[in-house]
């Protein structure tokens, strides 16, 4: 299998390597095509008032100047093309992410984001993520992954679909199950923080901790994880509301 590797964290993340070790092991051929620098909560910017540069690192690795987002498109439109004269790539994987992305995570993180763009070229796309901020099981993170594949998740992915996966920070074997489950809804709060640079001067930052979730009364992401569990949220792009639409032709008709 062609597997393409992406991620948020930037070319030296320790994610993105675990997950090159798991498939390279599989014997899977394995590109990666990463941001030079960190690019967390990117979702799906693209970088358009600038040149992009990028740096082939070694055989089958390149460092992109630029967002998620950018090394998807620079891997289909360019990179891959121009340097391996393909694009026959059977699979994208884009994390593992140093830390969970649930609820309404996604519509932030880069990690779900460039799976996204992916799927947008048509390809199969997984965003993986841990649910750690610090000393991360990136490996066992990874042969959780290798896992399902040999399950046949991947079988799972349609046109425009991406799999989010978020799984628990602990060993393989110690995993408590799986869920296929949908994303919360959430909100972080003190999501605003100010202060004062070196010169006095106020600045603000954009954080936040602590997240509201809203009640459901179906499984979500957010409390599957809690359990110890692997949470498998399939998600699609599509922005339509068909409900509304069927109600808003209705009502269109009153007056036309």
């Amino acid at each position: 299998m062609n597997v393409l590797l992406v991620n948020d964290d930037g070319i030296g993340a320790e994610g993105l390597w675990a997950l090159h070790k798991a498939f390279t092991q599989k014997n899977h051929n394995v590109y990666v095509i990463a941001p030079k620098s960190e690019q967390s909560a990117k979702s799906s910017a693209i970088t358009t008032r600038e040149a992009l540069r990028i740096e082939n690192i070694r055989e089958n690795v390149w460092a992109v100047s630029g967002t998620p987002v950018d090394c998807v498109m620079l891997g289909f439109e360019h990179i891959l093309k121009e340097y391996l004269k393909t694009n026959n790539i059977d699979l994208v994987v884009s994390g593992i992410n140093a830390g969970p992305n649930l609820a309404s995570d996604v519509l932030y993180s880069g990690t779900v984001g460039a799976a996204i763009e992916a799927a947008s070229f048509h390809h199969k796309a997984i965003a993986i993520s841990i649910d750690a901020v610090k000393n991360q099981k990136y490996d066992e993170a990874a042969k959780t992954l290798m896992f399902l594949i040999e399950k046949g998740i991947i079988d799972y992915i349609g046109l425009h679909e991406v799999l989010n996966i978020n799984i628990p920070n602990v060993n393989f074997k110690d995993i408590v199950g799986y869920t296929v489950c949908q994303a919360g809804f959430s909100r972080y709060q003190d999501i605003v923080k100010t202060g004062k640079d070196g010169r006095g001067r106020d600045i603000i930052w954009i954080s936040g901790s602590d997240p509201l979730i809203e009640i459901s009364d179906y499984k979500i992401d957010y409390y599957v994880l809690l359990e110890r569990k692997v949470a498998i949220t399939p998600l699609k792009i599509d922005y339509n509301n068909y409900k509304k639409i069927k109600s808003m032709e209705k009502w269109v008709k009153k007056f036309t």
